[in-house]
C-alpha cells in the first residue's frame, strides 16, 4: 500500500514563495492529506506527470513556466483535464482571476486567506474530484460490457434475451475472450472478458486500443506470429499455440483460437479469439519429452555398454584383435551365409616362426610386444571391414575373408608377409632371417551343407604346415574353391 492509499488525497501546491509552500503544506497535512510540492512551473508539470494528484494548488507567479500556460497544458490533455486547480495570488486582480478562470481553474483565492475558508473549499473540491473519479472507473467498467451488449444486438436485433444470455456466458467462462476492431489496420482491442484479466493480470481499461502483440512483449520472433498475419490478411480462422507473458512478466502458454465476424455484407469487422492457458499441458509434455529424452539416452548408453562388453567377450585382451571364441562364431555364421548366397570364403592361418625362440631370447613381455605388433601389422593388411583379424592360439592368428576368391586370399597373405618384412623387428634366434617372420596357409572354399568349416580348417592348418616344413617365411595355399 502507498502512503497516498493512506491518506485522504494527493494535492500538488505549486508556489515560488518558499515559506508560503512550507507553512500551507503544514496545514493541509495536519487534515491527513498528501501533500506533494513545486518551487517552479517546470518542477509542477513533471510532478502532475509522475502521479496525477487529485487537486492542485497553484501560484501566480511560478518562475520557468507561466502558471496560466501550466494550467492550460492541464486542462489540454485528457489524462489531467479533471484535475481541479486552485490559484493562489497575492494581488486581488480582476484580469489576473478571469485569465485562471478562462484556463480552466476552479476558483481564485487572495493571500492573506482565512485558513478554516481555505481547507473548506478544498475538502468541498477533493468531494467532487473523488466522485468524477469514481464515476468514470464504473463507466469503465460498464463500457465494455455495453459494447460487448451492442455488438451482439447488432447481428441479433430480434433476441435481446439471447444476446443477454450470450453476454453473460462470455463473461462467466475461465477462457480469455478478445474481440477486435478489423475495421482499423491495427486491430485494437475493443473488449476482454474477465477471464482475460484473470489471466493476463491486464484490467480492460490497460489494454483498450492496443494491438494484442503487447502480450509477447519483447518475443517476437515466434513463427506462429507469421500464421496469425496470414489468416488476418486472407481473413481466415486461425488455431495456433503461443508463448505470451502476464502483467507480472511471467511466462504463459497460450492456445489461441482466432476467428473473423462479418456484417450483413459479408465484411469482416472483428475477430474474436479464445485463449486457453495450457502451460500446465506444456510443462506436462516437455516433462515427457525430457524423459523420452533421457530413456533414449539410457537406452544408447546401454546399448554402448552392451557393445563394450561384447567386444571384451570377443576380444583378445594382449593384442586386442577377435579371440579364438569370435573367431568360430564368425567363422560359423559366414559359412552358413556364403552357404546360401553361394559365395566363396577364404581364411590364412599364420604362425610366428620361431616364437618359442623369441620369447626365450627376449622374455615374455618382449613376446607380448611382438604379438602386439604382429597382430596390428595383419590387422593394417585387411582392408575391409567384413575380414575379421583373429588370435587363433599362442602365437598363431587367423583371418576370415568373406566373398574373397583365392588370388585375392594370397595377396593378402602377402601382403602380411611383406609388411613384417618392411617391420624388421629383430629375432636373433630365428634361422630364416634376423627377423620377426611367419608361415602362413591360405585356403579358399565354396561352403555347403555337406562340408563342414571345422574340416576346411584342418586343410588350411596342413597348408600351414607345409609352409613351415619347407623353409618358413611363406606362403602355401589350398584352393578348394569350385567354378
Amino acid at each position: 500500500m502507498t502512503l497516498k492509499n493512506k491518506k485522504k488525497a494527493d494535492i500538488l501546491i505549486a508556489d515560488h514563495q518558499v515559506d508560503s509552500l512550507k507553512l500551507l503544506s503544514k496545514i493541509i497535512e495536519n487534515q491527513d492529506y498528501q501533500v506533494r510540492q513545486a518551487i517552479d512551473g517546470e518542477m509542477a508539470l513533471i510532478a502532475v506527470e509522475t502521479e496525477i494528484p487529485d487537486l492542485i494548488l497553484l501560484g501566480t507567479n511560478l518562475d520557468k513556466l507561466n502558471s496560466y500556460d501550466l494550467c492550460r497544458k492541464f486542462k489540454e490533455k485528457e489524462e489531467t483535464a479533471n484535475i481541479p486547480v486552485i490559484f493562489l495570488s497575492d494581488f486581488d486582480e480582476i484580469g489576473g482571476k478571469v485569465k485562471a478562470l478562462e484556463v480552466g481553474a476552479i476558483d481564485y483565492i487572495i493571500k492573506p486567506y482565512r485558513q478554516e475558508e481555505l481547507l473548506a473549499i478544498i475538502k468541498n473540491q477533493i468531494n467532487i474530484s473523488l466522485k468524477i473519479k469514481r464515476l468514470q472507473e464504473k463507466n469503465n467498467f460498464l463500457e465494455p460490457k455495453l459494447k460487448l451488449v451492442e455488438v451482439s444486438q447488432k447481428f441479433h436485433q430480434q433476441m435481446p434475451l439471447e444476446s443477454y444470455f450470450l453476454y453473460q456466458a462470455i463473461a462467466a467462462t475461465n477462457n480469455g475472450i478478445i474481440i477486435t476492431d478489423a475495421t482499423t489496420s491495427d486491430y485494437p482491442i475493443i473488449y476482454v472478458n474477465p477471464g482475460f484479466e484473470v489471466m493476463t493480470g491486464y484490467f480492460f481499461e490497460e489494454v483498450k486500443g492496443k494491438n494484442c502483440r503487447f502480450l509477447q512483449g519483447s518475443d517476437h520472433k515466434q513463427p506462429q506470429l507469421e500464421q496469425i498475419r496470414h489468416c488476418l490478411y486472407h481473413g481466415e480462422n486461425c488455431h495456433i499455440t503461443l508463448r505470451n507473458y502476464r502483467k507480472d512478466g511471467s511466462l504463459f502458454w497460450n492456445e489461441l483460437s482466432l476467428s473473423p465476424i462479418k456484417d450483413e455484407s459479408d465484411k469482416i469487422i472483428y475477430y474474436v479469439g479464445v485463449q486457453t492457458d495450457v502451460t500446465d499441458k506444456k510443462r506436462a509434455n516437455e516433462e515427457q519429452q525430457r524423459y523420452e529424452a533421457s530413456l533414449q539416452k539410457m537406452n544408447r548408453e546401454l546399448h554402448e555398454l552392451n557393445q563394450k562388453l561384447y567386444r571384451l567377450a570377443n576380444m583378445d585382451g594382449l593384442t586386442e584383435v577377435a579371440n579364438r571364441r569370435c573367431f568360430d562364431e564368425t567363422l560359423e555364421q559366414e559359412w552358413k551365409r556364403l552357404t546360401r548366397e553361394k559365395k566363396p570364403l577364404s581364411l590364412i592361418l599364420g604362425d610366428i616362426d620361431y616364437f618359442k625362440r623369441y620369447n626365450d631370447e627376449y622374455g615374455h613381455l618382449g613376446g607380448d610386444d611382438c604379438l602386439k605388433k604382429v597382430a596390428a601389422t595383419i590387422a593394417q593388411a585387411t582392408l575391409r571391414p567384413a575380414d575379421l583379424v583373429a588370435r587363433y592360439g599362442g602365437e598363431e592368428f587367423a583371418v576370415i575373408l568373406p566373398d574373397t576368391p583365392y588370388e585375392g586370399a594370397k595377396q593378402v597373405a602377402q601382403r602380411i608377409l611383406d609388411s613384417l618384412h618392411q617391420l624388421k623387428m629383430p629375432h636373433k634366434a630365428s634361422d630364416v632371417k634376423p627377423y620377426v617372420t611367419m608361415s602362413l596357409g591360405v585356403g579358399t572354399i565354396n561352403p555347403s551343407l555337406e562340408t563342414k568349416a571345422t574340416c576346411f580348417v584342418d586343410q588350411v592348418d596342413e597348408a600351414l604346415f607345409k609352409a613351415k616344413k619347407q623353409g618358413r617365411d611363406r606362403l602355401k595355399g589350398v584352393d578348394k574353391q569350385t567354378s
